[in-house]
């Protein structure tokens, strides 16, 4: 009983093999498809966040361009007044009805004090504006978006500001819109609204990637500059990437510059988030196609008897060949599939088969794939025969000049078609009796039996003259480096001849590229 369960048949064996490779097949799509899902959802996250914060850029960009507009106007119409209280004041007012984008506007003077304000409460008038940047505000006498800065209440603010310029140009003061970065305003109101409900949002920094908006008031007027993201968008970059947060979270973050003011904005998503939905989505997918799978398994347990009943019975006839009556069952046995029908071929044809199959097998084992030269093994057994029959050779060793720039500026699969079109130049400089072998990498060596040392040497530098000329498109020009050894006339011995050449390879380089060294000029 023993005996039987752990008999290992054919059908058994196709049967096992079957379940084994269907499962694992199943399980390697599963895991392709949840890769594959999940990489979507991150790429689609970014690209998402991306052209979210370029949105909202161009958004934050539009009201600051509106707001310097109005202070700009505004500016225009005082240019020609005495800046005296209550002009300025009816200029306040007009253009804090004109536009809810300031929480409070002012007019102050040349000297820094005060001379307007609106709200009604805003209590400055004839007060000296206390403000980080005002000195550097009057000095330059230009549009200005003051940094962040902290009130007397301890909440942020940020000025707009324009000059205020008479008809020769000089500053008579400036008028400021403030927005209050803890209170409604408009740039809150404009973001406020893009919110996600899973821990996703966004947020703005100014130029030295301050906080100046964020959903959590407590993030105002913090620094974000060590975010990457941040950084990208202070560099006037837009994209999107995937990063780790100063509270350790994965994100994907979108990120885009604010042309007119050169603050960024990023918007982003916790990575889980993103990917909460892929569990359900691949326990679905498991579930649709458990049907599928057990139908097949089935049809393959059904299937495993038909498919190994003729080989079985070709197994039989095979182990009884000296029975010649068994040549006669092999006409009866029903190779209904193309493998059956070919093993009853192959057992009436007998050894011939087996002899062609070696032989092939030989030259596969030693031909080079790529270049379908000789390989190393192959070159090894002809040094071998060249040496115990005492054949005097030259050894010609190149390898091809800075071919990792080749590989590296134009690909691994243009550096293959460099290695072809060399072995093809090769072929054609060579004698019939000649071998030619690629030693691995970039290197290999021409064995030129019975050759002198001129012969040698007229060779090596006509192969390098050929590759030279040879055009190797995109790669350009490409050179090789040579060097030659003989035996017995340089060495004891074909392996020792062979390093002779390396070393003369190496002083080819050494001696500038794309040139012959001989072993004899070794030093």
């Amino acid at each position: 009983m023993t005996k039987f369960l752990f008999h290992v048949d054919l059908r058994r064996l196709i049967l096992w093999m079957c379940f084994f490779f269907v499962a694992l097949a199943l399980a390697n799509s599963f895991y392709a498809a949840y890769q594959v899902q999940r990489e979507v959802l991150m790429e689609n996250t970014l690209e998402s966040n991306r052209v979210y914060a370029q949105k909202l850029a161009h958004i934050t960009d539009a009201y600051i361009r509106s707001s310097r507009l109005l202070l700009e106007g505004a500016a225009s119409d005082l240019a020609d007044q005495a800046l005296t209280s209550q002009r300025t004041q009816a200029t306040l007012q007009r253009l804090a009805n004109m536009t809810a984008g300031f929480n409070s506007l002012f007019v102050a003077a040349a000297s820094g004090v005060a001379i307007a304000g609106v709200p009604a409460n805003l209590d400055v008038i004839g007060t000296t504006i206390q403000a980080p940047q005002i000195a550097q505000i009057l000095a330059m006498c230009r549009p200005y978006i003051t940094a962040p800065f902290r009130r007397a209440d301890n909440n942020w603010i940020v000025m707009i500001t324009q000059p205020i310029l008479d008809k020769d140009d000089h500053c008579r003061g400036y008028i400021a819109g403030t927005i209050y970065l803890h209170e409604a305003n408009a740039l809150r109101s404009a973001l406020g609204n893009h919110f996600y409900k899973d821990n996703s949002y966004l947020y703005v920094v100014d130029q030295t990637g301050n906080v100046i908006y964020h959903p959590e008031l407590s993030q105002i007027g913090t620094s974000k500059l060590d975010n990457l993201s941040v950084q990208a968008a202070l560099r006037g970059e837009r994209g999107a990437l995937r990063l780790t947060t100063e509270n350790g979270i994965d994100v994907l973050a979108g990120y885009a510059p604010v042309a007119s003011t050169g603050w960024g904005i990023v918007a982003q998503r916790p990575t889980q988030a993103a990917l909460a939905g892929l569990g359900g989505l691949f326990w679905q997918a498991f579930y649709y196609s458990v049907p599928i799978s057990l139908l097949s398994l089935l049809a393959i347990g059904w299937l495993s008897k038909f498919i190994a009943r003729p080989l079985t019975d070709l197994a039989e006839v095979a182990s009884n060949l000296d029975n010649r009556a068994n040549f006669a069952r092999i006409r009866y046995i029903k190779g209904w599939y193309h493998e059956a029908s070919l093993l009853r071929e192959a057992l009436l044809t007998g050894f011939s088969a087996v002899a062609l199959r070696l032989r092939r097998l030989h030259q596969e084992n030693t031909t080079d794939p790529l270049t379908a030269v000789t390989n190393r093994r192959g070159l090894d057994a002809a040094l071998t025969v060249l040496s115990q029959d005492r054949v005097p050779v030259a050894l010609v060793l190149f390898d091809i000049d800075h071919f990792k720039v080749v590989n590296d500026t134009y690909g691994h699969a243009a550096g293959d078609e460099v290695l072809k079109t060399i072995a093809s130049v090769t072929v054609e400089q060579v004698r019939e009796t000649d071998i030619i072998a690629r030693l691995g990498g970039e290197e290999f060596v021409v064995v030129l039996p019975n050759a002198t040392p001129e012969s040698a040497l007229l060779f090596a530098e006509r192969l390098r003259f050929s590759i030279e000329h040879t055009d190797f498109s995109p790669c350009g020009k490409i050179t090789v480096s040579l060097g030659i050894a003989q035996y017995p006339t340089d060495a004891h011995s074909v392996g020792a001849a062979l390093k002779l050449a390396d070393a003369a390879l190496y002083k080819a380089k050494k001696d500038g590229r794309n040139c012959t060294r001989q072993a004899s000029e070794l030093a």
